[in-house]
């Protein structure tokens, strides 16, 4: 039998604290080994304890959530699931939270818009067994500075369309390639982040104020141009019309999510006369794969992040099983891939 997930809980409620012992002690495969109300009796329970996952809220006494992280992943890269609020000013914190080496959120208990306690529980659960299993040490340590790469003018006709799929490590990793990326580049970007409304919004302006590239949330009638990058909105699907103009659909969640990947890119396959690239990025599940067959279908050309530099490596997993992955790349190697396919293609 394996052993458990150990877990170290970090929060200042104690109320907080006494529900997610109880979500979790239920669970043969999870044991809590210990709580902390601060920053700073986290930090040393953690050099004590060396726990598998850390439970993270941000607003604490001595040392908050975000010092914490900073202190902690250089010395114990150990992989933290943050307890979010769903607003606005929650959404930017975790974003931070994520760029210091967070894995994962979820919606804390109690807080607004957060579901009941069953799917809170599901969810956690969920988040603590696939961080456990997530690459913070690699990650920390294996990407070299994103260095541009030189892309070439095209013609209007010919301006590809990438379509990028990612979930957990997601906002780090996106973050990076289109850091790599030319504001010059022929193409038009797509992306399903597997994210909550006020997170998209969120992550949208902070990749609008740090890449090259004009990052906006997508919006009802957007039209996919060169230069352009739209995010697809929270708990919407992405879909286009022939005329490269965006839709938003509130179908059913696909895998248990929306927005999905898959509908995005189906989507594209089925619309799109421009040449298309399908990128499926570090994610849990599967969302993606069968959105790459349908790009590879319709001609397109489709690269998959490596396990090696997966922060999860469960939807480039899916995506390589279906056979249909031109290239099978680390992070560090997809920009310069990207803008020699989207220079073929555009040719």
């Amino acid at each position: 039998m394996p052993k458990p997930i150990r877990v170290l809980i970090v929060d200042d409620s104690v109320y907080v604290r006494l529900v997610l012992n109880r979500l979790l002690e239920h669970d043969n495969g999870i044991k809590v080994i210990g709580q902390a109300a601060d920053g700073e009796q986290a930090l040393t329970l953690a050099r004590e304890l060396r726990p598998d996952v850390i439970t993270l809220d941000v607003e604490m006494p001595k040392l908050n959530g975000l010092e914490l992280l900073e202190q902690l992943l250089p010395e114990l890269p150990i992989p933290v699931v943050m307890l979010s609020s769903l607003t606005q000013h929650g959404a930017e914190t975790t974003l931070r939270a994520l760029e210091l080496g967070a894995v994962d959120f979820i919606g804390k208990p109690g807080s607004a818009g957060v579901p009941d306690l069953q799917t809170v529980q599901k969810q956690l659960l969920l988040k603590i067994r696939h961080a456990a299993s997530a690459r913070v040490a690699k990650r920390a340590t294996a990407l070299p500075p994103p260095s541009r790469v030189t892309a070439r003018a095209a013609p209007a006709r010919r301006i590809p369309t990438v379509l990028i799929a990612s979930s957990t490590g997601g906002p780090h990793t996106l973050d990076y390639l289109l850091s790599a990326l030319p504001a010059d580049l022929p193409a038009a970007i797509a992306i399903t982040q597997h994210m909550p409304p006020e997170f998209t919004r969120a992550l949208a302006r902070r990749f609008d104020e740090k890449v090259p590239w004009t990052v906006t949330e997508a919006a009802e009638g957007d039209a996919l141009a060169p230069g352009r990058v739209f995010i697809t909105p929270g708990d919407y699907h992405m879909v286009f019309d022939s005329r490269g103009v965006i839709h938003l659909s509130t179908d059913p969640p696909v895998w248990g999510v929306r927005p999905a990947a898959d509908v995005m890119m189906n989507s594209a396959a089925d619309a799109l006369h421009t040449p298309l690239i399908g990128i499926v990025l570090t994610g849990m599940g599967q969302d993606g794969a069968q959105g790459i067959v349908s790009i590879k279908h319709a001609g397109g050309t489709v690269l998959a992040e490596d396990e090696a530099s997966c922060v999860i490596y469960g939807m480039p997993k899916a995506a390589v099983a279906t056979g249909c992955c031109d290239s099978v790349l680390s992070l560090s190697q997809i920009p310069q891939r990207l803008v020699e396919v989207i220079n073929e293609r555009a040719a």
